[in-house]
């Protein structure tokens, strides 16, 4: 089973974009939300899984903040087209000032606060590993972090 691809698109804006998506239920289908807010970008060393339980393992060098990069639910954050949506901003990390790690992973979350998978809503491996020790800072350029509806 799939959804249509126009509705793949849709989702991906409401989700990313705050934006409305009409008709769902009702004509005043599922609305934007009162505030905009943001969703969180976080990056990992390990596997994160299908498996909603194993979310993996969050970056701890000295530098990183837990729980992510806010990037704000709109246009300005987000790109949205054709059932993919990508950064429209770049997206910075904390750089690291002592300790070394390989990130191999990032996900996207509603929150910064909590580590339960039901607040995670997307994940990607990178297309390659991204070696982070002393002086690096770890960013994505806008359009490089990808998710893609399916």
């Amino acid at each position: 089973m799939s959804k249509s691809n126009t509705f793949e698109t849709n989702l991906l804006q409401h989700i990313f974009n705050n934006s409305a998506i009409a008709n769902v239920g009702d004509a005043t289908g599922l609305p934007a939300a009162g505030t905009v807010g943001d969703l969180y970008v976080r990056l990992y060393t390990d596997a994160i899984t299908v498996d909603d339980a194993t979310i993996g393992t969050e970056c701890a060098y000295t530098g990183y903040v837990a729980g992510g990069v806010a990037v704000i639910r709109s246009g300005a954050g987000w790109t949205v087209a054709s059932g993919s949506v990508s950064n429209a901003a770049i997206v910075i990390f904390g750089p690291c000032s002592a300790g070394s790690e390989n990130v191999k992973y990032f996900g996207v979350w509603k929150d910064n606060a909590t580590g339960t998978d039901s607040h995670r809503i997307y994940w990607g491996q990178l297309t390659s590993d991204l070696a982070v020790s002393s002086g690096i800072t770890p960013e994505f350029a806008i359009g490089a972090l990808v998710v893609n509806e399916d």
